[in-house]
């Protein structure tokens, strides 16, 4: 038998004389499943808990754009109450409106 597994044997054996010391007690045993439960099993484990952490950065995320878009709604609001010109570039942009006697060009953008 080399050094090396001469160390290994002996590290496994205090291992195991570790394991029989601790978990021949009963406490020790429930305590470790009490562990093991609340960390994996119990409706707020370690991973649920991350998981809905994770959710909460998103849903944060989706809400601060959502209020820069509904800025961006109102000034657009009050721009077509009060400016006529900015009513009428709006209107022909966004419904293809045209004046007569004028030809409309539509150019599609390529996605």
């Amino acid at each position: 038998m080399t050094i090396l597994e001469s160390k290994l044997f002996k590290f496994y054996q205090q291992g195991i004389a570790f394991i029989k010391k601790y978990f021949r007690n009963k406490y020790w045993i429930a305590f470790t499943l009490f562990i093991v439960w609340i960390f994996l099993f119990d409706n707020n484990s370690v991973v649920r808990q991350v998981q809905r952490k994770y959710q909460i950065v998103k849903l944060n995320k989706e809400i601060s754009y959502y209020q820069k878009e509904l800025q961006k709604t109102k000034i657009e609001e009050k721009a077509l109450k009060y400016s006529d010109e900015y009513f009428e570039k709006f209107v022909r942009e966004t419904y293809l409106l045209k004046r007569p006697n004028e030809v409309l060009y539509i150019f599609a953008e390529e996605k």
